[in-house]
């Protein structure tokens, strides 16, 4: 005789403050030769460089897609203008401590010149609300658990399977604040506030008699 089961799903939403933030920095010129975009953009990319550098950002908290250059063009009268070259260099930054985040972004912009998107907050896996979002889902799934047998004349027994259900299973998601800066004239503060950390588990219980 197959040995009688409920299954229940629990759910949990849990605040918390994100670990850390990621930047998108473009540094980017537009000239009429390839050779002149790519010194521009050489020349603001060691500029950015030396930010970093004061700033203690390690070379593990960024990287660099390398320097790209391209044609580019603009339509006028219906017919193709060329307008020159323009070279790129984009480099990604991961930042924990927000504080330093306003100080890059202005210095980037002062000092390199350069375009600032961002950020990009992210939980991380072992983050305190993410563990206690688990915890609540799994309590949820049990009281709904209990409910359902007495509702049937029994009583819950010992766990017979656990999943995290697709589509959520607690992993944080980033979230993105949209932010281009082309100039700073005041301090730039950073506060990433909270975010929401979801969490949904299916748990099956043996039934007791």
């Amino acid at each position: 005789m197959t040995e009688p089961t409920v299954t229940a799903r629990g759910e949990a939403t849990v605040p918390g403050r994100p670990d850390h933030g990621v930047w998108t920095i473009t540094v980017g010129a537009l000239d009429t030769t390839p050779d002149a975009a790519l010194g521009e953009v050489g020349t603001r990319s060691e500029a950015l460089e030396a930010v970093l550098g004061e700033l203690g950002v390690a070379a593990e908290q960024r990287s660099s897609t390398g320097v790209t250059v391209r044609e580019e063009f603009d339509y006028a009268d219906g017919k193709q203008v060329h307008r020159g070259f323009r070279a790129q260099n984009v480099v990604t930054v991961r930042l924990a401590d927000h504080a330093v985040a306003g100080k890059l972004l202005q210095a980037s912009i002062e000092k390199a010149k350069a375009e600032v998107r961002g950020p990009v907050w992210w939980i991380a896996p072992d983050n305190p609300a993410r563990i206690e979002a688990c915890k609540r889902a799994a309590a949820e799934a049990r009281r709904k658990a209990e409910a359902y047998a007495e509702a049937l004349g029994m009583r819950l027994g010992s766990v017979a399977e656990i999943r995290e259900a697709s589509g959520g299973g607690g992993i944080p998601m980033p979230r993105a604040r949209a932010m281009t800066l082309a100039a700073a004239d005041t301090p730039i503060e950073v506060d990433p506030g909270e975010l929401n950390v979801e969490a949904q588990v299916q748990v099956s219980f043996r039934l007791e008699a």
